[in-house]
This record gives C-alpha cells, structure tokens and sequence, in this order.
C-alpha cells in the first residue's frame, strides 16, 4: 500500500509514450512511483508495456504529456542532463545478452566505468562485493557461455545495481528462468526493493513474486489504464478485461 508521505522517485502526469511504427493505441498515463515500493505494468501488449515502461525509465521523451524523474521534467533535459539521469537508473533486460566477449566481472563493470569517476581496481571490488551479496556461486571471471540463465540472470541484476541507482527498471527479469530459477531471482529482487523505487513489466511471469512485493499494479490497454493499489485489488477486479488477463495468467499454468 503506498505511503503518500513516501518522496515520488517518478510521476507521469496524462504522459503517452512516443511509439513510432505501432498500430496499437496508447491512453495518457497518470501515475506515482514512490521511494521503497515495487510498480508493475501489466497487460495484454508487452510491445505496449515496454513504450510505457521506457517512457517512465527516462529512456524516450513521452509524445504528450509530462513524466518527471528524481523532479526534473524529462522533456526539459538537455544530453548532459541526461547522461546524469540516466546513471541514477538501473536497467535490467532479461532479453539483452551479456557482452559474450568479456567475462562476468567485467560485465558488472562496465556501466560504472562508464558513469562513475572510480578507478578501475575500486571498480572491480564493488563488483566483487555486489556479486558475492547476491550470492553469486561461480568464479566472477568465467565468461557468460559458460554459465547457466539463473547465473546469468544474477549478473544481469548486478549490472544494473553497479551504480546504486535510486530507481531500478525492470524489463521481463524472470525470462528463461524456470520455476525455481524464478523464486530465487524474486528473492534477490524482493531484497532490492527495500532500498529503491522498482518499476516492471513480465511480473506475470511469476505471479507470486507481485502478490508478495507489489505495492502498485498498473493495467494498460489500448482504452484504458486502471491503477490497483496492490496484487489482491487487482485479482479481485471486476473489470472484464482485466478477468480476461487473469484467466489467460490462470489457464497458462
């Protein structure tokens, strides 16, 4: 349940997200991703989800309307503006691959030797210290071929974390992870939630990680955006289209 007394990390106020090439319509989004609480985009159009989801992580400007992250205006920004944003976010994809030609260490490394002015050794021991929180149980250096996708997965999550970011964007993070791949990475993510703001899509992967850690549950299709306040409003929704995505999330097991 959100803490209105919670600081807003992002608000999307009537925003549409800029969508070139898709046939499908975009209602406004008006939205409050607070501190300390996990936001997820559901609905029947990842294609859809994803423009939303990209538009609030400060990746495009919306087409109308107005999202503000950190309480700077995202259309207003200029490139170093930017740039500075976008080092306080973290992204994790579950569909873009490791750089196959470094090893995993250095795949952690990267963005903060891009963003951060650290040296290459402090760099190294954060990474070091970020994977062996998440419990990483493989040598650091061994390259992403050799790894399985739930190791992988943890990778990718300390990627995304290198740089401590106040807002973590999630983009289907338990694709390819089986059964028991996904409790454990909604573990790991379920610990990174209590110390950022987590924005989502693909949470109907995995059902359970939203009725555990889901503060805001976010239903979008091409007529209308409905705002539930946590996974048991949502569930008990009578509106038909959301029954008919909880019977398709159903019939799927």
């Amino acid at each position: 349940m959100s803490n209105q007394s919670d600081p807003i990390t992002v608000m999307a106020c009537n925003a549409i997200p800029h969508a070139e090439g898709s046939d499908l319509l975009f209602p406004p989004l008006n939205c409050e991703l607070l501190a300390s609480e996990l936001t997820c985009l559901v609905g029947p159009y990842r294609s859809q989800l994803r423009a939303y989801l990209l538009m609030l992580a400060g990746i495009f400007k919306p087409e109308t309307g107005k999202v503000e992250i950190f309480g700077k205006t995202t259309s207003d920004l200029n490139r170093h503006q930017w740039r500075k944003l976008r080092s306080e976010i973290g992204y994790l994809s579950g569909m873009t691959p490791l750089q196959s030609t470094q090893h995993g260490l250095m795949n952690v490394m990267l963005p903060a030797l891009y963003h951060a002015n650290l040296s290459f050794q402090e760099t190294s021991g954060r990474a070091r210290a970020l994977l062996t929180e998440l419990n990483c149980q493989f040598e650091f250096t061994t390259y992403p071929a050799q790894l399985d996708s739930f190791q992988k997965a943890q990778l990718t999550l300390a990627r995304a974390l290198i740089l401590d970011p106040a807002l973590l964007i999630l983009d289907v993070p338990f694709n390819d992870l089986g059964a028991k791949e996904r409790e454990n990475m909604g573990d790991l993510l379920g610990l990174s939630r209590q110390q950022r703001t987590i924005c989502m899509i693909g949470g109907l992967q995995h059902p359970h990680f939203l009725e555990t850690y889901a503060d805001q549950i976010i239903f979008i299709s091409e007529h209308k955006i409905i705002n539930f306040n946590d996974w048991t409003s949502f569930t008990h929704s009578e509106n038909p289209d959301v029954q008919e995505l909880l019977g398709f999330i159903i019939g799927r097991k």
